[in-house]
């Protein structure tokens, strides 16, 4: 370990560490809302809707990320749409979390009893406000686990961006290593860092349970004590 030359590429570490916090914040914004469309398009009863969303789906989560990260930088160019490496990242990345985040949702959506569904039109209630109302506001308790370890997931993806020229925290470790031969340190503190956001999303997930659980309990069934009316052991 030489500290000295650890300081020296700080500047440049830290660099690519805001590139990998954009990048992946801007893939997790564009995964969420586009998963959270293709969901709610393969739980509806039109064909024309539920079919291109599991095509969708089943296509991008059988390619490899690393492959879709290729087509996008290399292959758009042969169709005269050349993106810069950033743009192709964020671009491959969010495709590819898309596929796998809507799964996620469905799951939640799919976990919530149908009867109140059926429920909420009897009492004409419009379509939307009973998902907004009544359905998502207790899929979201179930989603939050998988939606955060799909977050951290994609975080750590991101390091494939640096096989297109992206300059994120993975690339400029390797860059450092290349010129210096120290890979343990250089990549020890690319891990150091990459477990600093991880960490950050996990307190998150564990705080958003305890609130959630908190908002959304649901009462005992009859005859149960609740777990705040539950005696305590002496």
């Amino acid at each position: 370990m030489e500290p000295a030359l650890l300081l020296e590429y700080m500047p440049a570490l830290l660099r690519g560490f805001l590139i990998t916090l954009w990048l992946s914040a801007v893939s997790i914004l564009v995964s969420t809302l586009f998963g959270t469309g293709i969901a709610l398009m393969r739980q509806s009863s039109k064909g024309w809707l539920a079919w291109p969303a599991a095509v969708f789906v089943n296509l991008f989560r059988v390619v490899p990320a690393l492959l879709v990260l290729f087509l996008a930088f290399y292959a758009l160019p042969q169709f005269h749409l050349r993106l810069s490496p950033m743009t192709a990242a964020c671009l491959g990345l969010s495709v590819v979390a898309t596929a796998y985040m809507s799964e996620d949702i469905r799951g939640g959506l799919l976990a919530v009893d149908p009867g109140q569904f059926r429920a909420a039109q009897a009492l004409g209630l419009s379509s939307w406000h009973t998902l907004r109302r009544i359905i998502i506001p207790q899929a979201v308790p179930i989603v939050i686990p998988a939606y955060v370890t799909r977050a951290i997931i994609l975080i750590k993806g991101t390091s494939l961006a640096s096989l297109v020229a992206v300059g994120d925290l993975t690339g400029e470790a390797v860059r450092a290593t290349s010129i210096t031969y120290q890979p343990f340190m250089f990549l020890s503190a690319a891990a150091v860092l990459y477990l600093a956001i991880s960490g950050v999303l996990a307190a998150f997930q564990a705080w958003a349970e305890h609130r959630l659980a908190r908002r959304f309990a649901m009462p005992a069934p009859p005859g149960q004590a609740s777990p705040r009316q539950a005696p305590v052991a002496s």
